[in-house]
């Protein structure tokens, strides 16, 4: 079944993304979310630094 999630956008944010909905009015503001979001599953182009965990239990490590 589909949900329905939220995001927090900054203004700037808010603007660039209207700017580019009305020059491409094949998305409306989901559709563009969704394809994002999946295009960024497959294809992540992000570097993401580990954090040591030393002093955390097993157990709180799972629930970070």
């Amino acid at each position: 079944m589909a949900k329905t999630r939220a995001i927090r956008l900054s203004d700037k944010e808010e603007a660039l993304i209207s700017k580019f909905l009305m020059v491409n009015p094949l998305f409306d503001f989901s559709s563009l979310a969704r394809t994002s979001i999946l295009s960024f599953i497959e294809n992540p182009q992000i570097t993401i630094k580990p954090v040591k965990t030393s002093g955390l239990t097993k157990e709180r490590v799972k629930h970070v």
